[in-house]
């Protein structure tokens, strides 16, 4: 005769803590080492730095750009960038340069505006302010008459009574501008100097000094003499 099975009465406080478990302590995976995840990656953080970096840059202008970049280097102190750059097969990168061009970039005034700002007060300085514009914000090193007197116009200045006298002036009489070869010109040192330190006449007289320039004169017999240096022209 077989006895009566007696049932079984599971302890529901022990059954609820078996069902905590089970969901309190998932399985733990482990990943071979060429399955991990992404985020375990070495150099995973480099390349998130690298593209949230990228796309705030790509947001910017060249000149914001630049500007964000040259911070981020001066900040981080990353003394040896031109090494770095120069290994990427990049030309290094010159944070003062890169500044000056942006800053350059950012505050090119219109010929008017330059014209107004230096105040030249001869024919002679007026076409070399011009020559200057030309070289430095219209990348025209070589430069001949009508150029000049295009800028003019541009720069709403008043005409010239006669150009090629004035261009000459300019040339052989204040050795601002000098024959740049097939009816070119270009601009001197001494013109250029004289540009920066306008519209200071003081440092106008220094760089006159600093630059002199010898006239060149033609005389009875057609020879050219050089009398002694005139730096007031």
């Amino acid at each position: 005769m077989t006895e009566p099975e007696h049932p079984t009465f599971e302890d529901p406080h022990h059954a609820g803590d078996q069902n905590r478990d089970q969901h309190s302590s998932p399985e733990v995976v482990e990943h071979p080492p060429d399955q991990r995840p992404p985020a375990d990656l070495p150099g995973m953080a480099e390349l998130a730095a690298m593209q949230t970096s990228y796309s705030a840059l790509t947001t910017l202008d060249a000149s914001a750009r630049q500007r964000a970049v040259k911070w981020l280097i001066e900040t981080l102190e990353i003394a040896d960038f031109g090494t770095v750059a120069g290994l990427a097969g990049q030309q290094p990168f010159d944070t003062a340069t890169s500044t000056a061009q942006a800053s350059r970039s950012d505050e090119i005034p219109s010929p008017r505006e330059f014209m107004s700002q230096k105040k030249p007060n001869s024919q002679a300085e007026r076409i070399t302010c011009l020559a200057y514009y030309l070289t430095h914000y219209r990348d025209t090193n070589h430069f001949k008459t009508p150029d000049i007197s295009s800028l003019n116009t541009e720069a709403a200045g008043q005409k010239f009574g006669n150009i090629s006298r004035d261009i000459d002036n300019a040339d052989r009489h204040g050795g601002y501008i000098v024959s740049a070869g097939k009816g070119f010109k270009q601009l001197t040192s001494r013109g250029e100097a004289v540009v920066n330190a306008l519209p200071n006449r003081e440092e106008v007289k220094q760089a006159l000094q600093e630059y002199p320039y010898k006239l060149k004169r033609v005389v009875g017999n057609g020879k050219k003499s050089n009398p002694p240096a005139e730096n007031d022209q």
